[in-house]
């Protein structure tokens, strides 16, 4: 019985987050109401209640579960990799493994990018960020040391990354996700990431 029950929550969040999704993309958050989307959904508004607690939950989980997806990716290469693999050719890694996350995502990482929808959008900057500075040689965070302090490069890159992503999903996906991982994966390898990491190692 608890299993049937669970597999009933999965599949009525299921049918709430499908509904979510579709009059987002009709009439943009704006147009979304627990009415509209109970309706849209097939379940009567107290279902609705019984999962979250209005419409800005439930935008907080979803958002909140791409980022858990997102940050839960693999993570065992080092930004000296980049300097030392042949990734010219070749897309890094966990960049690769991004991409393909949001290619698996298309709808829901469509519409968190809406403007009227900011909080995604400062979410995955400070995972960007976070991300980054974790993976920055402790050498390179003495910015005494530095012509470059790494907080400034960090800011660098998780808003070139964080735009070039937007731009990605708003010119409808255009390129696959591995052009976009190599392009990326070129962008630092030729960039002021490597020009620091170089100087460290003088």
């Amino acid at each position: 019985m608890e299993k049937a029950n669970d597999l009933r929550v999965i599949r009525t969040k299921k049918l709430i987050e499908d509904a979510f999704l579709t009059i987002m993309e009709e009439q943009g958050f704006e147009g979304v109401t627990v009415r509209s989307l109970s309706q849209k959904a097939g379940i009567n508004r107290g279902t609705f209640y019984l999962h979250y607690q209005d419409i800005y939950d439930l935008m907080e989980k979803l958002e909140d579960c791409l980022i858990e997806g997102m940050n839960g990716l693999s993570d065992d290469e080092a930004p000296r990799d980049l300097t030392s693999l042949d990734t010219d050719n070749e897309p890094f890694p966990l960049i690769m493994s991004f991409f393909d996350y949001m290619n698996a995502n298309p709808r829901m990482f469509k519409l968190v990018f809406d403007p009227q929808v900011p909080s995604f959008g400062h979410k995955l900057t400070s995972l960007l960020h976070d991300r980054m500075y974790a993976k920055i040689p402790l050498e390179l965070r003495d910015s005494h040391k530095q012509t470059m302090p790494p907080d400034y490069l960090i800011a660098y890159f998780s808003s070139a990354y964080f735009g070039i992503i937007h731009h990605w999903f708003a010119s409808g996906m255009e390129l696959s996700p591995r052009e976009m991982a190599l392009m990326i994966t070129r962008l630092i390898r030729h960039g002021p990431l490597v020009a620091a990491l170089k100087e460290t190692g003088k």
